[in-house]
């Protein structure tokens, strides 16, 4: 959707500073960038925005009133990545055409589809499952029945809501499957990505609160909830019955118990690990298996580092005093 310069500052309540007229029809990076494309520039890569072909540069006001030069139309705005991203909603919005549900999916459900849905190729909908409105549905999502999608909702290729929970009972040295009955409920604004399992509740009901973005690759299991605008990257493991308080952020390959509480604004760096039925308090950055304060987590990475060291410092001096061990050899 093309867009003039003026018009996108108006839209991102930037100050303009250049031609207001120029025609903005995509976006692209600074380096990549051509005329008719709309850019953005934090601080540290103000020089190669003074190279860029951009016909329009996002950038924060401070940079723009530093700026000598002259020859480039400059949006100022406080945060100019969000800017940028708010802008390239509206430059990239494709119109769709055709029927806004493929021929090739396969719909059980009692439930009319909402509005501006679109349902891509390969898409299986069970019974009684309710989808609102602006809904995006990439080809091969799989909706088991008794699922409830928000507005706005976006799940990409392969994603599988409503599948049965991983929940056994040893009978002697035999398993036998618990019930998985529940619900899953997918709120407002919440988007999944390419491959990401979210299990049905076994007697209750898996929740992904409003306006949280899930990555691919991530599991998330019975009776689960994730509270709002939480982010969740590729390849973590929730178990069953634990609870992420909203705003919360959670890195790659974390795994976290059954039963576990994340406080509101829990943050778990990259391979953390929450154990069965812990409680993690929230405001701080936590990293490592159990998870623990980033600074207390570096000080023991640092004693490890030099645990060699020590051990032959130790081992010099038992040589010196004669002694000999085990753990000599």
């Amino acid at each position: 959707m093309k867009q003039t310069a003026q018009q996108i500052a108006d839209l991102i309540h930037g100050k303009l500073m250049g031609r207001a007229d120029i025609e903005l029809s995509s976006v692209a990076s600074l380096k990549n960038a051509g005329s008719g494309d709309l850019s953005y520039a934090e601080d540290k890569f103000l020089a190669e925005a003074a190279q860029s072909h951009a016909g329009c540069i996002v950038v924060s006001s401070a940079a723009a009133e530093s700026s000598s030069r002259t020859d480039h139309t400059l949006i100022a705005v406080k945060n100019p990545k969000l800017a940028f991203t708010l802008a390239a909603g509206v430059l990239l919005q494709v119109t769709e055409s055709g029927s806004p549900i493929h021929n090739t999916a396969v719909i059980e459900t009692e439930h009319p589809i909402g509005a501006n849905t679109r349902i891509g190729a390969g898409c299986v909908i069970g019974r009684n499952v309710k989808i609102g409105t602006n809904c995006v549905l990439y080809p091969r999502v799989v909706i088991y029945p008794n699922v409830e999608i928000g507005n706005r909702v976006i799940l990409h290729a392969g994603a599988v809501i409503g599948a049965d929970g991983f929940g056994f009972v040893k009978d002697g040295e035999r398993y036998l499957p618990f019930p998985q009955i529940g619900k899953v409920i997918i709120e407002d604004d919440v988007e999944i990505g390419a491959n990401t399992c979210v299990d049905r509740g076994s007697l209750e009901t898996t929740i992904i609160r409003r306006g949280t973005k899930i990555d691919n690759l991530v599991q998330i299991a019975h009776n689960v909830e994730i509270g709002e605008h939480t982010v969740i990257a590729s390849q973590t493991g929730i178990s069953g019955s634990s609870t992420v308080g909203p705003h919360s952020i959670i890195a790659g390959q974390v795994g976290i118990g059954e039963h576990a509480r994340l406080d509101p604004h829990t943050i778990l760096g990259g391979q953390a690990g929450v154990l069965n039925g812990k409680h993690v308090r929230g405001g701080e950055v936590l990293w490592g298996t159990p998870a623990r304060p980033l600074k207390e987590f570096l000080k023991q990475q640092a004693h490890l580092a030099r645990m060699p060291a020590l051990m032959s410092w130790l081992k010099e001096i038992k040589t010196k005093l004669g002694i000999r061990g085990e753990s000599d050899s």
